[in-house]
């Protein structure tokens, strides 16, 4: 049996909240366009996806997030600053950026990497830029207003503290997929 899994960091729900409003701020000004808008209670940061992960390679994961968590202390993260994947002339996804002044999510990102190399999964070939995802474009080419706003819009920072790394498992459903936790594992570093 196999489940669709990634590792993430998750946001307090303060940040959370304040991310919705924004959210729902251009959803209601762009209600005419084909947008797959985040909810509230999936806006998470990915650290790495897996995808199809077996019951046997998914405890080896366990061990791998574990350790990492040893290596890592709580720290703090602001959301800050608005962005577009892959251009602002092709803009598919809609992000939120991070303030990491120590570089705390960096350092967790490449130990998990190398955690979970040495238990048999793949590396990400692109390099990590964290982000939290708010909005994907159905119809980008009827989406190029939107974009430019949430480009020129200045989002009002929120600083929260990571204090821990979460497995989860997405099913993918008629409505949309939905998360669960798998395990939770506290930085101890």
């Amino acid at each position: 049996m196999t489940k669709r899994i990634f590792i993430a960091v998750d946001i307090s729900s303060e940040a959370r909240r304040r991310v919705s409003d924004y959210i729902e701020t251009l959803r209601k000004e762009f209600s005419n366009l084909r947008v797959g808008w985040e909810k509230a209670e999936k806006l998470h940061l990915t650290m790495k996806f897996l995808g199809d992960t077996s019951d046997e390679r998914l405890e080896k994961l366990s061990e791998a997030v574990a350790n990492t968590a040893r290596e890592i202390s709580n720290f703090k993260l602001r959301i800050s600053e608005t962005g577009v994947f892959p251009s602002p002339r092709n803009a598919r996804i809609l992000w939120l950026g991070l303030q990491d002044e120590k570089q705390s999510l960096q350092k967790l990102n490449e130990i998990l990497e190398s955690e979970c190399e040495a238990v048999g999964f793949a590396r990400e070939k692109r390099s990590f830029k964290a982000h939290l995802t708010i909005a994907r474009l159905r119809e980008p080419h009827k989406s190029k207003e939107l974009a430019q706003k949430h480009l020129q819009n200045v989002f009002e920072e929120i600083e929260y503290s990571v204090t821990e790394i979460v497995i989860y498992e997405s099913k993918l459903l008629p409505q949309g997929s939905v998360y669960s936790v798998i395990l939770k594992q506290n930085l101890q570093g």
